[in-house]
């Protein structure tokens, strides 16, 4: 907790807010995403799965949870537990909705489905979206399904596999929304940030999940970021979003906002 007040500290010195923002885009994504507050009917049938899961007392015996689990110390774990310390929050979760949205992404991979809150929220912004997502662990990889088919949603290809072996192929298909979240380690993530920079388009737009979780998470953002092919960069702390179009000057923002809390 003290290493993340420290790099909080100093994104904030180096960090600006949005009325210092000149770039249209990103004015626009801060009223229409960050800003908003609108709350559509979708979010309360995932909201409700997520209360569910949350009082279940069933244990299971996780196989892989990839490097991002910090706070899990033991491979037995009962989903509510899960469901509290892994799967993404919902004010998290709602701004990945609104940015899909006000982008009018239809092709999104996701590498890291969990129990699968997320994934809904993605699936649930055009019916006409079609939704990848990849989960290592096959017990984890039923509990996604069941939430999806209580919440009705037909258009997710949920694919049950290890990142490293399916990522290769997968990259192909040109997704223009892709959402890491499956391992935090640094090697990782740069290793899967390069298969899929081979396959991106003007278009493409790649999140980042939990750039602050740890120094080395910290050092492929960086790396991230200064890639010739990323045009924009924004950090909000939480998450890291980066911009392929080639007709602007390349420029980072480290974006002060409540949503460097989600």
């Amino acid at each position: 907790m003290i290493k993340k007040i420290i790099f909080y500290l100093k994104f904030v010195t180096q960090g600006t807010n949005k009325y210092n923002i000149h770039s249209p885009l990103v004015h626009n994504f801060i009223e229409n995403v960050l800003d908003s507050s609108i709350k559509y009917y979708a979010f309360l049938g995932i909201e409700h799965i997520r209360e569910e899961l949350k009082k279940q007392k069933e244990q299971i015996n996780t196989k892989d949870f990839g490097a991002g689990s910090k706070t899990i110390k033991s491979s037995n774990i009962s989903i509510g537990e899960l469901t509290k310390k892994v799967q993404s929050k919902s004010k998290k979760a709602q701004l990945l909705f609104r940015l899909s949205v006000f982008f009018q992404k239809k092709n999104i991979l996701e590498i890291g489905t969990s129990l699968g809150l997320t994934t809904s929220y993605f699936a649930n912004t055009d019916k006409r979206a079609k939704v990848t997502t990849i989960e290592a662990d096959p017990i984890i990889c039923k509990w996604a399904q069941k939430n999806f088919n209580k919440l009705k949603l037909n258009n997710i290809h949920l694919i049950n596999n290890s990142f490293d072996e399916i990522l290769p192929d997968i990259f192909k298909k040109n997704f223009d929304l892709i959402f890491f979240d499956g391992n935090h380690s640094k090697e990782a993530t740069l290793k899967y940030f390069y298969w899929a920079l081979g396959y991106v388009k003007e278009e493409s737009i790649f999140i980042f999940d939990d750039i602050n979780w740890s120094h080395e998470m910290r050092e492929a953002w960086i790396e991230i970021c200064k890639c010739s092919e990323v045009m924009l960069s924004l950090d909000l702390f939480s998450l890291g979003i980066v911009f392929f179009k080639k007709n602007r000057q390349k420029e980072h923002i480290n974006l002060v906002h409540l949503s460097n809390f989600y």
